[in-house]
C-alpha cells in the first residue's frame, strides 16, 4: 500500500516560519528546559496556515540518561487502566508542556485572532519524536477547535497498549510514524504486549531509496497480534540498535543545519 508524499518544508526544512531563534512578540521560538535538557522551537507558517511545535531528540549524556528511565509510569487523567508510559521521555515533555500550551494560546489569540484557525502540528525525531506524540495528544484535548497532526521519525515505543489504544482513540488518521528502513532506535525498547512497550499506529516506513510513495509502506493500523505493529513493515527487519538509516529521514541528514534566520 502506498500514500501520497509531499515534503513538509516548514517542519523539516524551516522554510517560510515565522521565527525560529529567539523569541518574537508571540513568544513564538525556542523553548528549553536546562535540568532535562529538553529543547525544541514553536513556528508559524503562513504558506500552509499551521504553528509548528519541534522537538529536539538525543544529543548528549543527558539526553541518554532520560532515554535511559525506561520504566513505564501511569499517564495522567485517567482512572482504570490508565495508559503507562516512558518515564523519561514523560518527564522531559512535562517540564515544557506548559510554556508550549500557553504560547500556542498566546499566538492563536495575537493580532485578534487573525490566526486562530491555524492548524497545529507536533513534530519530532528519535526521543523527540515521543516528546512530539505527547504534544500531539495534548494538543488535540486542549485546542479543539484547531485542526491537529503529529510527524514523528525513528521514535522509539513510547508506551504500553493502554497508550497505543489512547492515542489511536485520540488522534486517528491524524498521527504519522515515519520509520526510515532498518532504523533500529524505534525497536530499541523490545514489543511487550502484556505488560511492556507497544508502538501506536500509524507507522509509515519507507523501505528501500530513494525515499517516495512507491518506496513507502503505509502500514496498517492493526497487526495480526496488536494496534500499531503490523508484521509487513518495520518490526519485520531485526534491527534494534541506532544506525546510519535513524540519522537521515526523507533525504535529509538529521544532523544537517537546515534552518536559517
Amino acid at each position: 500500500m502506498g500514500f501520497t508524499y509531499e515534503p513538509r518544508r516548514s517542519e523539516v526544512k524551516g522554510y517560510g516560519v515565522e521565527q525560529v531563534m529567539g523569541f518574537d512578540k508571540y513568544g513564538l521560538g525556542q523553548f528549553s528546559d536546562k535540568k532535562t535538557d529538553t529543547q525544541g522551537f514553536i513556528a508559524r507558517d503562513d504558506a500552509k496556515q499551521e504553528f509548528i511545535v519541534a522537538f529536539r531528540g538525543s544529543s548528549n549524556v543527558k539526553d541518554a540518561e532520560i532515554f535511559m528511565q525506561s520504566d513505564l509510569i501511569e499517564y495522567p487523567g485517567f482512572g482504570s487502566f490508565p495508559p503507562h508510559v516512558h518515564k523519561g521521555f514523560f518527564t522531559a515533555y512535562s517540564s515544557v508542556q506548559q510554556t508550549v500550551v500557553t504560547t500556542l494560546k498566546t499566538a492563536l489569540a495575537a493580532d485578534n485572532g487573525t490566526h486562530a484557525h491555524y492548524t497545529l502540528v507536533a513534530v519530532g525525531h528519535d526521543s523527540g519524536g515521543s516528546l512530539a506524540a505527547f504534544a500531539g495528544a495534548t494538543l488535540r484535548s486542549t485546542f479543539f477547535d484547531n485542526l491537529s497532526r503529529t510527524y514523528t521519525y525513528g521514535q522509539p515505543r513510547t508506551g504500553d497498549l493502554q497508550w497505543a489504544f489512547f492515542i489511536d482513540e485520540l488522534m486517528g488518521f491524524s498521527v504519522f510514524r515515519s520509520v526510515n528502513k532498518r532504523d533500529g532506535v524505534p525497536k530499541i525498547f523490545p514489543l511487550n504486549i502484556t505488560d511492556g512497550y507497544v508502538h501506536h499506529p500509524a507507522e509509515y516506513w519507507t523501505h528501500s531509496d530513494p525515499p517516495s510513495a512507491e518506496t513507502t509502506t503505509a502500514c496498517q493500523e492493526f497487526g495480526e497480534q496488536v494496534v500499531g505493529e503490523d508484521e509487513a513493515c518495520s518490526i519485520s527487519v531485526n534491527t534494534h540498535l541506532p544506525n546510519v538509516d535513524h540519522y537521515t529521514y526523507f533525504g535529509i541528514p538529521i544532523t544537517q543545519s537546515i534552518c536559517t534566520v
